[in-house]
């Protein structure tokens, strides 16, 4: 895996919740030896401000909490050709950051994999 670039956004309900995770996925991705040599940005804003960073990141995690909206989200996501799905709630749940950084990573790829289908 050579990624240059994995900048992460995370939207939840109002950008708190998701905080504990960004430094978790933070930590995980420093530590990393697969990732050292890439430019990791993880940072999480409120659902309500997506159309405001969506176009600065590489994919969008949603928060398991706000799945409801998701339809909403998508249609923005999409504007910007931007992979978009929601965290596993278990995941999310037990604060497994390994787990959602890895989830981030396949989306990445298999969005730049049907980007170049075109």
């Amino acid at each position: 895996m050579n990624l240059e670039r994995l900048h992460i956004l995370l939207v939840c309900n109002l950008g708190a919740s998701t905080g504990v995770m960004v430094t978790k996925m933070k930590e995980i991705a420093q530590s990393s030896e697969k990732l050292r040599q890439t430019d990791v940005r993880i940072e999480a804003h409120p659902a309500g401000e997506l159309r405001e960073y969506v176009a600065d990141f590489d994919v969008i995690m949603v928060g398991p909490q706000i799945k409801h909206q998701l339809k909403q989200l998508s249609e923005i996501a999409n504007e910007y050709g931007k992979p978009i799905q929601v965290i596993d709630t278990k995941d999310y749940g037990t604060v497994n950051g390994a787990n959602i950084l890895k989830d981030a990573i396949i989306l990445k790829l298999n969005g730049e994999e049907k980007g170049e289908r075109g």
